[in-house]
């Protein structure tokens, strides 16, 4: 009995053995085809998404061309497309200067809205230019966040006697100080580069020209002249 009940156990053991041996397994070939139609897919894939953001792109941009031109629309000005590029085109003055009072539009033709009204002798940077039927207009920044644009007939590209500057433009990190002497204390300190808004400016005990100016952060305070240039 003892014998019958070993040779049954063994017998069992001996087909676990040849059912473990014989059993299907996922092999590295299996891998490697599984990563292989995974790579497929992607590759797929890829240049699809990139059409796909391609689109959108354009869409955006003609979702904004669209509300500019409704803009121009209701404002009741001819519409006029603007310079794509910020970068002037060749010939076109970098700063133009007002011969007398002058009005900005926010389209290149006299039917658009007027949006400031710059006085004689200003200096206003060019960032675009446009050729109308009447002569060509100047895309020209008034502030670091309105643009707008002013007829070539009603300013000149030479810079009067009696120029009123409108910016300040540091040449180093600067000090803009409460007042016009290198003893007051400093309320900021301005990288290089920096804009400032031109407010005055006045000639110290020492013979030292200081601007009087407003920052981007809004601080209103005094830098010396010989550290920046107006424009």
């Amino acid at each position: 009995m003892k014998k019958k009940l070993l040779a049954t156990v063994g017998t069992v053991l001996g087909l676990s053995l040849l059912l473990t041996i014989n059993a299907p397994t996922s092999t590295k070939a299996d891998s490697n085809l599984l990563l292989a139609s995974v790579e497929w897919v992607q590759a797929q894939l890829n240049p699809l998404q990139t059409k796909v953001a391609s689109l959108e792109k354009q869409v955006a941009q003609q979702d904004a061309a669209i509300k500019q031109l409704q803009k121009a629309v209701a404002e009741g000005g001819t519409v006029v497309t603007p310079p794509v590029t910020t970068n002037p085109p060749t010939g076109t003055p970098a700063v133009i200067y007002t011969t007398a009072s002058a009005k900005v539009h926010s389209g290149a033709t006299r039917s658009y809205k007027v949006i400031s009204t710059i006085v004689a002798n200003k200096g206003l940077t060019v960032i675009g230019e446009h050729k109308g039927t009447d002569g060509i207009w100047y895309n020209v920044e008034i502030s670091a966040t309105v643009k707008g644009w002013i007829f070539s007939g009603d300013v000149s590209t030479t810079k009067p006697g009696n120029f009123v500057p409108s910016k300040v433009i540091t040449k180093e990190a600067t000090n803009v100080r409460k007042g016009a002497t290198t003893n007051y204390t400093s309320l900021e300190t301005v990288a290089k580069g920096s804009t400032l808004t031109y407010l005055g400016s006045f000639k110290n005990a020492n013979g030292e020209t200081w601007y009087n100016v407003q920052t981007p952060k809004g601080n209103k305070g005094w830098v010396l002249s010989t550290l920046t240039e107006v424009k």
